[in-house]
Formats: C-alpha cells, structure tokens, sequence
C-alpha cells in the first residue's frame, strides 16, 4: 500500500510541475522568434494596466530598404521588449520578444520601433513595453476604391487589418492603447482633392481609434516630406489637426536623410524617426 501511494504521490508531483512549465512549442514562435512562456501582456505579473504602443501609417513607417543588415549596430535585444505577430487571418497571434528585421511588421523589416523602443525603455526601465506594428505601403487617409488605404470605408484594408489585431492583442490581457504613433499620409499628397480632406479624414481616424480603445489615446505624427506635388497642403492639414486639441502633435521630416530613391529613410534617418517619435511623446505628456 505505501509503494503505490508513494508511486501516487510522484506522479502527481511530476504532472503539477508540467502544468507550471512551457512545452517546447510554447518557446518558439515565428521564423524560430522567442515567444512568451504566458500569451498575456502583463507587466512582470504586477497587476497593472497594461500601456500598448501603436506604430502605423505606410511604408515610411514600415520602413522599406531596412532588412537585419541594417540595424544599427548599437542595437541590443531586450527582453522586456514584446511585439505583437498576428496569424495570417489577423484575428489571433501571440506577443513575441521583439527582433528588428525578423518578427517586425512586416517580417524581414524593421522600423523606427525599433530606437522608439529604446527610448521608451531608458524612460521606464522597469516596465515591459509591448507593440504592434501595422504600416502597410502606399496607404493615404483618403478613402480610394481603387487602392488600399486607412479610410474606415474601405472594409478588410488598413484600418480593419489594425483593428483586428488590436482587438486580439487586448483579448490577451487588460491593457490599454496609449499612443499611436503615425508616419504616413505621403500618399495623400499625390492628389489635390486627397491632400485638402486629409485634415478631415485623419480626424475621423482619430477619433475612432479613441472611441474604440480609450478616450485619451495620444497621436504623434510625422508630417511628411515634400516629394509629393501636395504635400505643402497635407503638412497644413495636419498641423491645423494637432493645434485644434492637446492629445495630437505633428513633427518635421523634411530634413530627414534618404535612400538613392529619394523618398524611403535611410537607417539613420530610421532611427532618428523613432528618436523623434519619442521627443514629441514625451513633450506632449509632460503635464498630463
């Protein structure tokens, strides 16, 4: 009788330790990336509400040319910073440790999350920070029936895709979007009729993002470069945008260094992007 209740007893040992660790499975993720023993987005088990760090616009944001050559070679991996890699449908995924030009949106390239992360770490080094990522290229604000784009008419393009994975990311734990940070709208300034409705449309953005996922969402954005023939108008709208409330606020890029092709950011200017992405967050918040 001792023997089996001896046998019992180590087998129900073994078995409460299994339930308490991961399966190999559980440890790996997309293209091999490390993926969290626990699928929730919480902060060291602290019982907290969660911030979210949202990066979108187009493919400024995403951003093209940078691939892992490219990061900077000042770049560590942390593993307090996460990134949110959606399953194919959108509707599910699973946080992973963020890795620049492997599970970043969209995979194989990296954008200014990257030196964003950085920054928001050194802020507060004792909060895991998690991010998703939705920057498809060639997007305006502007609702195109012939093209992708963020309008919220525009069913299963970019703004249902962001909400897709916002919703499944949020499903994971109790957090909450605090900022959206936007590098986009170039594609606006391609058209005089797309270009003056931006400061209307991206309004309409704004404020469904908030009605959605909290009222007090910040919105950071980058005005685009004047390599669009309308670009002078869309920098207008936006600027116009941030000064009708205290929650938005615009940067310049016209300064920003360049590819050959004159347009995508070179990994420098990549990271400044994410630099100034910080700057202007952190000035927007600072009496808030």
């Amino acid at each position: 009788m001792s023997s089996g209740w001896n046998w019992l007893a180590a087998t129900a040992a073994v078995l409460l330790l299994s339930w308490g660790q991961s399966s190999p499975a559980d440890k790996t993720g997309v293209a091999g990336s490390p993926r969290l023993s626990n699928a929730g987005c919480t902060a060291h088990g602290a019982i907290v509400t969660t911030r979210i760090w949202i990066v979108a616009g187009q493919s400024q944001a995403t951003t093209f040319g940078m691939n892992p050559k490219t990061v900077p070679a000042t770049w560590k991996p942390d593993p307090e910073v996460r990134i949110w890699v959606s399953s194919p449908e959108r509707t599910s995924g699973q946080w992973e440790i963020y890795r620049p030009g492997g599970n970043s949106a969209p995979r194989g390239q990296w954008g200014p999350e990257l030196q964003l992360s950085v920054r928001l770490r050194q802020d507060a080094p004792s909060t895991r920070l998690f991010i998703i990522k939705h920057a498809p290229g060639q997007t305006g604000a502007a609702f195109d029936p012939l093209e992708n784009d963020w309008s919220p008419r525009s069913g299963g393009e970019a703004w249902d895709r962001l909400q897709e994975m916002v919703l499944a990311a949020l499903k994971t734990c109790d957090g909450r979007v605090d900022t959206i940070f936007w590098m986009g709208n170039h594609s606006d300034g391609m058209s005089h009729e797309k270009a003056d409705r931006v400061g209307a449309n991206m309004k309409a953005l704004i404020d469904l993002s908030r009605s959605q996922w909290g009222t007090q969402i910040n919105w950071v954005i980058g005005l685009p470069d004047d390599t669009a023939p309308y670009a002078p108008i869309v920098q207008r709208e936006l600027r116009a945008l941030a000064a009708s409330e205290p929650r938005i606020a615009t940067f310049e890029t016209a300064d920003y260094e360049t590819q050959e092709d004159g347009l995508h950011y070179s990994a420098r200017a990549v990271k400044r992007l994410g630099d100034d992405f910080f700057d202007v967050w952190k000035a927007l918040t600072a009496n808030k």
